[in-house]
């Protein structure tokens, strides 16, 4: 006979095994039913490079770009599975020095939409209002005149040995069971032409 803690511990074991395999074929399924996004729009306009200082105390003096971008995608297929729990966008500029030397990729902008937030909004650097009754149009991602939030700088300090740059906006998607996906939600038309240094 069996005591009462061991028949405790036995269907403890086998419900976790259970759960453990519950969980793996959820994992396992969606991310195979992950549907495929379509190319959004990106817009980069008045990328202006200053010379400057990220502080005002022991900083160097540096080339640094700052840019305005509108970005119009689509994430509700995304959305539409009952396994995400948020996504994470981000803006990045890849950049090749003309010598072929070394490339770089600067992130500029991100943004992690909460499944509470996943409603269609146009705001930036604003909280997405909250639209009451059905979820219609949630995952459309329209933003006007965003700016970037890190600094948009080289290394090196200058953008001498850089002639253009390529802007992607990037989502990875976060389940609440399973591994992380990730893919290119919108990438701009062609290399962005790296101005010269304005003297103001």
């Amino acid at each position: 006979m069996h005591s009462s803690i061991q028949r405790l511990n036995h269907l403890t074991s086998l419900a976790t095994t259970y759960i453990m395999i519950l969980l793996g074929l959820i994992s396992i399924a969606s991310y195979l039913a992950l549907p495929p996004v379509a190319g959004g729009k990106l817009e980069i306009k008045d990328l202006i490079i200053k010379k400057g200082r990220q502080r005002y105390w022991g900083a160097r003096e540096e080339e640094l770009g700052s840019l305005r971008f509108d970005v119009q995608v689509d994430l509700q297929p995304l959305l539409e599975s009952y396994n995400t729990k948020q996504l994470f966008l981000y803006l990045t500029a890849d950049l090749e020095e003309t010598d072929g030397s070394a490339t770089h990729e600067v992130v500029l902008w991100d943004r992690i939409i909460t499944r509470g937030d996943m409603r269609d909004f146009r705001a930036v650097g604003k909280q997405p209002k909250r639209s009451k009754g059905s979820r219609k149009g949630r995952g459309k991602i329209r933003l006007e005149d965003g700016k970037n939030k890190y600094p948009f700088k080289m290394p090196s300090g200058s953008f001498k040995n850089v002639e253009s740059a390529n802007m992607t906006l990037h989502y990875s998607l976060m389940p609440y069971v399973g591994i992380l996906s990730s893919g290119i939600a919108a990438t701009a038309q062609g290399p962005v032409n790296i101005p010269a240094v304005t003297y103001r």
